[in-house]
């Protein structure tokens, strides 16, 4: 991944994080990595245990960045989370997937749309 990718996913990710925070989410690990792969954010709302994809776009040309969501990514987002369950013991929570999705455009606010329950 070259470095301008990997700052706009990190500029993604961070704008995500405040995103959440704002709706009172309350925060509890980002970007964990084990065996499987990686998890951008899990956060806590209500009774959800939240497992968030967060995908970032630059540029106004740029496809929609859940375009990015293959079947393939879904089946490993759900490994991941039930990884993550079983390895904290956080079964009394439902889990819940989301995508959130980033536009970054020069000169402009970034538009972020969040889809609850979307895998």
């Amino acid at each position: 991944m070259t470095k301008a990718r990997l700052q706009t996913g990190q500029t993604g990710e961070q704008l995500a994080c405040e995103f959440l925070e704002k709706l009172q989410y309350r925060l509890l690990e980002r970007n964990f990595r084990c065996p499987l792969g990686e998890i951008d954010i899990i956060a806590h709302q209500g009774e959800y245990l939240v497992f968030c994809e967060v995908k970032t776009r630059k540029g106004a040309g740029a496809i929609h960045p859940t375009a990015a969501i293959t079947p393939k990514k879904i089946r490993k987002l759900r490994q991941l989370g039930l990884f993550y369950i079983q390895q904290k013991s956080l079964h009394q929570w439902q889990p819940r997937f989301d995508v959130i999705a980033i536009q970054l455009q020069h000169n402009k606010s970034p538009e972020i749309e969040h889809f609850i329950n979307a895998l």
